[in-house]
């Protein structure tokens, strides 16, 4: 008959070899109703992300009781946020947070001192790089920079590569704008759909992010399950004979 590759599951994964146990378990959250009840989040797209991660406290609203789901998103806040987020899981500021100055523009008695605090732990993670080593931390933070940010920080916690293992991936991508992102950010983006992270064909990647989009991301991303990437790397595979098979991994593996 007519076998069309429209019939094939949407995303489907390379059969990996590998004896390495899945040490990744995700951590499973459960939406709770926030006890916040934003005035103004009610009927937004975004609102059951919004309310599951102020019930985390990971987002905070305003003090007038507004989350402003439509505010435009400056690097300083997603270095709080992916900060907080670090600390929730675990993470610790670094106790020389207010002796060793991280980014060439944000020193260490700067105003904000919870800006400090969170750029010195997401730039220790790896998860904020800089320009230059400048922060930036006022300007806005575009689409592409925020897929980078979201994808370093998901590696760091879980312990994978998952640029790498996308780009190994065989899968229909949705995202038609690619080519506007830099090469770095590509990778990320990729990364965002192929997990369904991101569900829009034009990412547009040098556009502004919004409060509510960052939170919608940053749930669906941290729901996502991401046992089935192994961090092992399998060199080769060698017959031996006609029933054994010798692996060789690039690096030591425990609990094989």
């Amino acid at each position: 008959g007519n076998f069309s590759m429209a019939n094939q599951p949407k995303k489907y994964k390379k059969f990996v070899a590998t004896a390495a146990t899945a040490t990744l378990v995700a951590s499973a959250i459960v939406p709770v109703a926030s006890a916040a009840g934003f005035s103004d989040v009610a009927n937004n797209t975004h609102a059951q992300a919004i309310n599951a991660l102020a019930a985390q406290g990971v987002i905070n609203g305003y003090p007038d009781g507004t989350f402003k789901p439509n505010k435009d998103l400056t690097r300083s806040d997603v270095v709080k946020l992916l900060g907080k987020y670090l600390v929730s899981k675990g993470y610790e500021v670094p106790a020389d947070y207010t002796t060793v100055q991280r980014f060439n523009d944000v020193p260490v008695d700067a105003k904000d001192q919870e800006l400090v605090k969170y750029a010195a732990l997401v730039k220790d993670a790896g998860v904020f790089k800089g320009s230059n080593n400048n922060l930036n931390a006022t300007n806005k933070i575009t689409r592409g920079q925020m897929a980078l940010v979201v994808v370093r920080a998901l590696n760091e916690l879980n312990g994978v590569d998952l640029v790498s293992y996308v780009a190994g991936q065989d899968f229909d991508k949705e995202v038609i704008d690619l080519n506007t992102a830099t090469k770095e950010q590509q990778g990320a983006i990729d990364v965002l759909d192929f997990f369904d992270i991101t569900k829009t064909p034009n990412y547009k990647p040098n556009s502004t992010t919004t409060r509510g989009q960052f939170a919608s991301f940053l749930y669906r991303a941290i729901n996502t399950d991401f046992s089935d990437v192994n961090d092992v790397v399998v060199e080769s595979v060698t017959a031996i004979n006609a029933t054994t098979v010798e692996v060789t991994y690039k690096e030591t593996v425990e609990d094989v």
